[in-house]
C-alpha cells in the first residue's frame, strides 16, 4: 500500500514546494480510501458537527453574517475539541474554523474582519511596541483570518528563523502562499492557506528555499531555485541582509555549502534513540576491537514477568543505556546503575568494590511477583537533560488486571548527576494520580523541555485511556494532564499488560504513537491537541506474540525536518506525515513487524525488524534491504547510525551497512571473536557499548589491547 493524498502531499513533501499553484497544477488523482472502523474514541462533539452543517447552509444561501457568527461561536465554545476534517484525520476545532474561514467568499471574510480586526490590531501593536512574541501567537490562534494574520505569520516565521527552528519557520511562511485558480477548483487541501496576503509572495518563496538549504536539503533547494528562476526571474527585494535580484542572491548563497552548519551529532546519547526527536546519528563510525570491560546485571524479580522469549533467552535485550560525560547509566525496574564508560568501574569512584547502584540508595525488600498473569515485554529507558537523570521505576505493568492483588504503581524519579552524584531530587508515584478507583501508570521515560517534563499516562479500566501529562522539572508538580484517546481493552481483564510508550519532542510539539489506532500531536506549552490521525489496526495479537521481543518493538515517532515517521505496533503500516498539519504524505505496508525506526541519513530512512531496510524518505520506496532469512540471523537489538553507516546487531555479529547505498561495508564477529552477542548499541568516545540480555559490554577501538584484568568489573556488586 503506497498512497499520496493528492496535491497537498506534494506541497508537504516539498517535491514541488514553491507554491500551491505549482503543486495543484501537477496534482495526482487519488480516490478516497474506504472508511475503516476506528478502534479509538476521541473527543468529538456532535454539537459541533450539527452547527458546522448550519454554517454551510448559511453560506449556500449567502447569509454571510449568520455564517460568520455561528463559526465564531463554534470556535469560542468548542475550540479545544476535535473535528473530523477528513477520513482518519482530526484537527482542533479552532484550527478547522480558520481553515474553513479561509475558503469563505470575500464578502463573508470582510464581515469577519470587521468583527475581529480591532482586537487583532491591539495585539499587533503590542507585539511591535514590546517586541513580544505572545501577541503574535494570540493572533495566529484566535484571529488568523483577520487583516493582521498574514503579518503575524510572517513575523513569527522570522522569529523562528532567528532561533534556528527552521521547520517551524517553514510552517509559518508556507501558510502565506495563496491558492492558485487551479487549486481553488480542487478539493479542500485540509490546511490553512492565507487567501489574500499583500506580502511579497516571491520574497516568501525565496525564504522557503533558504530553509531547505540551511536544513541541509541541498538537492531540494536547487530544485526549488530552478522552479523559482522560471516563474519569478525578475523578482527583487531583501534577503539575508542584502538587496537585489532574488535569483542572483539565492544562487550566490546556494553555491556556498560551507554556510550550512548541520545539527551537532557529537552529543552523547541522552535518551532512547539518542535524542528526543528519536533521530540520532553519531559523528563517525568506530572500529570495534577487543572487549574492554563487561558488567553483568543482577537478576531481579521483574525479569521473571514474561513467558519464554525467542531463542530461549531468559531476558530480552530490553535495557537502553544513556550517557552523560564520563558515565553510562542504565536501569531495570528496581535499580539505576552508573558506571564510568572508560573503565567500567562504578561512577564517581576508583574502587571496583563500590556499589554501582545510585538508586535506590537503600535497597528495599524482595520483589513480589504479580498475582495475575503478565503479557508484554519489559523495556527500560531513561532521559538525561541539564545534568539531571529522569527514569520510570517500578513494575513495568501499565494496564493492571482488574483483580490484581498487588498495587502495581510506578514512579518517576529525578536524580542530580552534576551536583549530587545521583542524589534523588524528587519522586512522583502514580498512586498520587489515582482518580476515583482508576489506577494510572506511567508509560516510558519522559521527554524534557526547559522546566517542563512530559510523559505518557495509561490506565486499563473501565476503558483503556492514554493521556499526556506535564510536570515541573523543579518540583515534580503536575502542570497539565491532557486526554488523547480511549479504546476497548484488547486483552482479558484478568491479565496484566506491559507497554512502554515514548513521546517524541521537536520544535515545541509533542508527538505520540499510541499503538491503539491513533497518532497525535500536542502543543508542549499548554497540552492542546493539534491533530490526531487514526488508522486501521490489525487483528488482536496472541499473548505469545505480545510477549515475544522478536515480534514487538518499542517504536516512538521519528521527527526529521518537518516530517514525522510512525510505525505503530498495532498496524503493518509505516507512515510519513507533515508534522505541522498531520497530513499523510505516504504510507507503506510492511510484510514483517518493524521493531525500530533507526533514523534518517541524507535521503534514506533506516528501519529494522528481522531485516534492515533503507527507504527513500520522501516517497517511502524501499531502496535496499539487508539481512538473512534464517531466524538465527534476524536483527537482535537496536542499531545505531554513525557517520554514513548503520550498525545493525544480529545475535552473533554486527553488520555495518552504508545507509545510502545499502552495501555491506563490514561484519563484526561478536560470537566467534569475542564470545559475545548482539543487543542495543551505544556509541561514546569512539567506543561501542552493547546492552545485551543481562549484561553491558564495552569494546575498545581496534588495536587497543586490554592491559590487565583490573578493568573487568565483577558481577553486579551491590551494597
Amino acid at each position: 500500500m503506497h498512497r499520496l493524498r493528492g496535491s497537498i502531499a506534494l506541497i508537504m513533501l516539498g517535491t514541488l514546494s514553491l507554491s500551491t499553484e505549482i503543486s495543484f497544477a501537477q496534482q495526482e488523482r487519488v480516490t478516497n480510501p474506504p472508511k475503516f472502523r476506528e478502534s479509538v474514541s476521541l473527543d468529538v462533539n456532535n454539537a459541533v458537527l450539527k452547527k458546522m452543517g448550519s454554517v454551510r447552509d448559511y453560506l449556500a444561501s449567502q447569509q454571510w453574517e449568520d455564517a460568520v457568527n455561528t463559526l465564531r461561536q463554534i470556535s469560542d465554545e468548542y475550540g479545544n475539541s476535535l473535528y473530523p476534517e477528513s477520513t482518519g484525520r482530526y484537527v482542533r476545532v479552532s484550527e478547522y474554523c480558520q481553515i474553513f474561514l479561509s475558503q469563505f467568499p470575500p464578502e463573508a471574510i470582510a464581515i469577519y474582519r470587521e468583527k475581529v480586526d480591532p482586537r487583532a490590531k491591539r495585539w499587533w501593536e503590542e507585539a511591535i511596541a514590546e517586541s513580544s512574541q505572545q501577541p503574535l501567537l494570540n493572533i495566529v490562534e484566535q484571529a488568523l483570518m483577520s487583516s493582521y494574520g498574514d503579518d503575524a505569520l510572517y513575523r513569527l516565521g522570522n522569529i523562528s528563523w532567528e532561533q534556528g527552528a527552521l521547520s517551524q519557520a517553514r510552517a509559518y511562511w508556507r501558510k502565506l502562499i495563496p491558492v492558485s485558480n487551479a487549486g481553488k477548483q480542487s478539493s479542500n487541501p485540509g490546511v490553512f492557506l492565507y487567501p489574500d496576503t499583500d506580502l511579497s509572495v516571491p520574497e516568501i518563496l525565496a525564504r522557503l528555499i533558504l530553509v531547505s538549504f540551511f536544513e541541509g536539503n541541498f538537492k531540494r533547494a536547487e530544485f526549488e531555485l530552478n522552479v523559482f528562476r522560471k516563474r519569478y526571474p525578475q523578482a527583487a527585494g531583501s534577503l539575508a541582509g542584502k538587496r537585489g535580484n532574488f535569483v542572483a542572491l539565492l544562487s550566490d548563497i546556494l553555491s556556498n555549502r560551507a554556510l550550512v552548519s548541520l545539527p551537532d551529532s557529537t552529543t552523547a546519547m541522552q535518551t532512547f534513540a539518542g535524542h528526543q526527536t528519536r533521530n540520532y546519528r553519531a559523528e563517525k563510525k568506530v572500529d570495534v576491537g577487543a572487549v574492554a570491560w563487561s558488567f553483568r546485571i543482577p537478576r531481579t524479580g521483574n525479569q521473571e514477568f514474561t513467558r519464554k522469549p525467542a531463542f530461549k533467552q531468559a531476558v530480552a535485550p530490553g535495557i537502553f543505556p544513556v550517557v552523560h560525560r564520563d558515565h553510562v547509566f542504565f536501569n531495570d525496574a528496581e535499580r539505576i546503575y552508573a558506571l564510568n564508560w572508560k573503565s567500567g568501574l562504578p561512577a564517581w569512584s576508583t574502587d571496583q568494590n563500590a556499589s554501582p547502584v545510585i538508586y535506590p540508595s537503600v535497597l528495599r525488600g524482595f520483589f513480589r511477583k504479580p498475582f495475575r498473569p503478565v503479557v508484554g515485554v519489559p523495556r527500560f529507558t531513561m532521559t538525561i537533560s541539564e545534568g539531571r537523570l529522569y527514569a520510570r521505576m517500578g513494575p513495568p505493568v501499565t494496564s493492571v488486571a482488574k483483580d490484581e492483588r498487588l498495587g502495581l504503581f510506578s514512579d518517576l524519579v529525578c536524580l542530580d548527576l552534576d551536583q549530587g552524584q545521583g542524589k534523588l531530587l524528587w519522586k512522583i508515584s502514580s498512586s498520587q494520580l489515582r482518580e476515583q478507583n482508576f489506577i494510572w501508570s506511567f508509560e516510558g521515560t519522559p521527554v524534557i523541555s526547559g522546566s517542563k517534563l512530559f510523559v505518557v499516562l495509561h490506565r486499563g479500566f473501565p476503558q483503556v485511556q492514554t493521556n499526556v501529562a506535564c510536570f515541573s522539572t523543579e518540583t515534580g508538580e503536575l502542570i497539565w494532564n491532557q486526554k488523547v484517546c480511549m479504546a476497548l481493552r484488547n486483552i482479558e481483564e484478568g491479565v496484566n499488560y506491559i507497554s512502554h510508550l515514548l513521546l517524541t519532542l521537536a520544535e515545541g510539539q509533542l508527538y505520540l504513537s499510541t499503538d491503539m489506532g491513533a497518532i497525535a500531536s500536542l502543543d508542549s506549552d499548554d497540552g492542546k491537541i493539534n491533530w490526531v490521525v487514526t488508522y486501521p489496526t490489525q487483528e488482536e495479537s496472541t499473548h505469545t506474540e505480545l510477549s515475544d521481543h522478536m515480534k514487538t518493538g518499542m517504536v516512538p515517532c521519528l521527527y526529521d525536518r518537518g516530517i514525522l515517521y510512525a510505525a505503530p505496533q498495532d498496524s503493518s503500516l509505516l507512515m510519513a506525515f507533515d508534522a505541522d498539519s498531520g497530513l499523510l504524505l505516504w504510507e507503506r505496508e510492511f510484510p514483517e513487524p518493524i521493531r525500530d525506526l533507526l533514523g534518517v541519513n541524507q535521503s534514506t530512512l533506516c528501519v529494522s525488524g528481522n531485516q534492515l531496510f533503507g527507504l527513500n524518505k520522501r516517497t517511502g520506496t524501499v531502496s535496499w534491504k539487508v539481512g538473512y532469512q534464517d531466524p538465527e540471523g534476524f536483527g537482535y537489538g537496536r542499531g545505531i547510525l554513525a557517520g554514513k553507516y548503520v550498525y545493525w546487531p544480529l545475535r552473533e555479529e554486527i553488520l555495518v551497512v552504508d545507509a545510502e547505498q545499502g552495501f555491506l561495508a563490514q561484519k563484526i564477529a561478536l560470537g566467534s571473536m569475542h564470545g559475545e552477542s548482539g543487543g542495543n548499541l551505544v556509541m561514546v568516545g569512539g567506543r561501542l557499548l552493547i546492552a545485551q540480555p543481562g549484561k553491558l559490554t564495552a569494546f575498545d577501538n581496534y588495536g587497543r589491547i586490554q592491559a590487565d584484568d583490573s578493568r573487568s568489573v565483577p558481577t553486579g556488586l551491590i551494597k
